[in-house]
């Protein structure tokens, strides 16, 4: 077998490599890279909100279009104070750079007692809490920090206060 090399030191080298060479390709897939952020879509000045990805994906790219206002309806019903953690760290991320997330209660429907109830529950899920750092960190809700945001809630059939969309509009320079 002279001239070639042995079985047991091209085995033993290759499990050396595959470590380091296995932590690099982790630490390269954790990175952020365009793709990530790649918009699914043009930017829309419309949206609905369906808690997926692909959302956070269409609502950056329509935010660092930058378009003047966008609106996200829903599809589902959504209370004030359910409001889904993905939508949570998008208003985060407007507190974050300097804007105000407002509640618009329905229109004379709601008592002098509601909108100080359904404020301080909205403002609550997101307020001093781990998503407004998470969302500081992340690139992709950068584009909301030149935002001001409203939810705009509604009466249901039932009398209940619903969200009817959140505004996104872009803040004075």
């Amino acid at each position: 077998m002279s001239g070639s090399t042995p079985i047991w030191l091209v085995q033993k080298l290759a499990q050396k490599l595959a470590l380091p060479l296995l932590l690099a390709a982790g630490l390269a897939a954790c990175g952020s890279s365009p793709s990530n952020t790649a918009p699914s879509s043009p930017p829309q000045a419309e949206m609905q909100f369906v808690d997926l990805q692909g959302f956070d994906r269409d609502l950056y790219a329509s935010l660092s279009a930058p378009l003047p206002k966008v609106d996200v309806a829903f599809y589902d019903r959504i209370t004030p104070s359910a409001l889904p953690e993905r939508l949570q760290s998008w208003m985060a991320a407007v507190e974050a750079g300097g804007g105000k997330v407002t509640v618009v209660p329905p229109k004379s429907s709601v008592t002098a007692r509601d909108p100080f109830l359904l404020i301080s529950a909205i403002s609550s899920l997101w307020s001093a809490s781990r998503m407004a750092k998470e969302a500081a960190v992340k690139a992709q809700f950068a584009s909301a920090q030149a935002y001001d945001a409203q939810i705009i809630l509604k009466k249901d059939d039932k009398g209940d206060s619903m969200v009817d969309k959140v505004v996104f509009t872009q803040r004075k320079k």
